[in-house]
């Protein structure tokens, strides 16, 4: 199955009981997105805003076709909650607990060699196709439907590009939250080749951050593959790290990305393309 989310994706919340699976459940149903199952041990039986409850991952998928699993359970439970949906073979998992140790998602991470699950996290505020569905925490404030991908880290990272677009009145075709820890399941590379396919996205922007190698290796994979689509590269945290910051602006550069300074000049450069097409 693509990362990209469609209105017909069926998802389920792990932690649904918890105070934020339960808020978020709430706000991805009034995004019309297609909740069908939650799990939450020792609440069998139960519904959360007409969401049927199960004890176990296996027990769901008995009765429902699951397309992605969002989990919300806290960090001493995230690894199994990871691993039943894993050994149940669900396509798409985002872990949006945060503060997960790098041990435990290395062993989250080892299990997928063995099924075919693609992991979105730890620490992600998840999937947002406007107009489509919602898989995580993303807020729809600041949120138009459009033609601009936002793919970014940390969790509020995205929300803040968002800001920029909206500033110009310009909307997204999908934002993707990482996760910002400093392991997690899926990098820059494998989103980027998702959204080269996705007919809806015309241009890319790649929040970066300091830590890690991951945009050196979006910047490797853009300018190796000769990347079809328009990307823009900016870097969190760049005053805290100038140098580590330049070189990997530097290598966007090389390339064939557009890098900036300054986030408020995202949506700028955007709106200025536009007009001149």
């Amino acid at each position: 199955m693509s990362i990209i989310l469609e209105r017909a994706t069926r998802i389920m919340v792990q932690g649904i009981t918890t105070t934020e699976g339960r808020q978020h459940t709430a706000l991805m149903l009034e995004s019309k997105s297609e909740v069908v199952a939650g799990v939450s041990p020792g609440r069998y039986g139960q519904e959360v805003m007409g969401v049927p409850v199960y004890d176990k991952v296996s027990e769901a998928v008995k009765r429902h076709k699951i397309d992605v699993s969002v989990i919300f359970v806290p960090k001493n439970a995230a690894t199994s909650a990871a691993l039943e949906a894993i050994q149940e073979k669900i396509p798409v998992i985002i872990i949006c607990t945060v503060d997960i140790p790098v041990t435990e998602t290395i062993k989250i991470k080892n299990s997928t060699a063995q099924q075919n699950s693609t992991i979105i996290g730890p620490g992600s505020a998840g999937i947002f196709i406007p107009g489509q569905s919602k898989a995580g925490t993303i807020s729809n404030e600041y949120i138009l439907n459009g033609e601009v991908a936002i793919v970014a880290r940390s969790i509020g990272n995205e929300k803040k590009i968002c800001q920029s677009l909206f500033k110009e009145e310009l909307g997204e075709s999908a934002v993707i939250s990482l996760g910002g820890a400093d392991i997690i399941g899926t990098g820059y590379v494998e989103i980027l080749q998702a959204l080269e396919e996705d007919e809806n996205t015309q241009i890319v922007v790649i929040g970066g951050e300091i830590k890690g190698r991951l945009e050196e290796d979006a910047a490797r994979f853009i300018k190796d593959s000769g990347y079809s689509k328009p990307v823009i590269a900016y870097i969190f945290g760049r005053d805290s790290s100038p140098t580590v910051a330049q070189e990997k602006e530097q290598l966007f550069q090389d390339a064939g990305v557009t890098v900036v300074n300054d986030i408020w000049e995202i949506g700028q450069i955007i709106k200025e393309s536009t007009v001149e097409e």
